[in-house]
């Protein structure tokens, strides 16, 4: 099971407590999120089948965000 990670949603959310934004991105795996809480910390996955994209890093998990983005955003 290791179909290619694309990012075919994204929720953002502001952060009460520290003023930034964080993000929830819905993948094209059932179950299976790129998530940021907007507390500085790190960009990580959450969910179903996780274990099997824990490969890609912090970089890799943003970068198919910005794929995202610059489809339906523009930037």
């Amino acid at each position: 099971m290791n179909k290619e990670l694309k990012v075919i949603g994204v929720h953002y959310f502001g952060n009460a407590t520290s003023g930034m934004v964080g993000y929830k991105c819905v993948t094209n795996i059932r179950g299976l999120f790129i998530m940021n809480g907007g507390n500085g910390g790190t960009t990580y996955l959450e969910g179903i089948d996780s274990k099997y994209y824990q490969h890609l890093s912090e970089n890799q998990l943003e970068e198919l965000i910005n794929k995202f983005e610059e489809v339906h955003y523009g930037y």
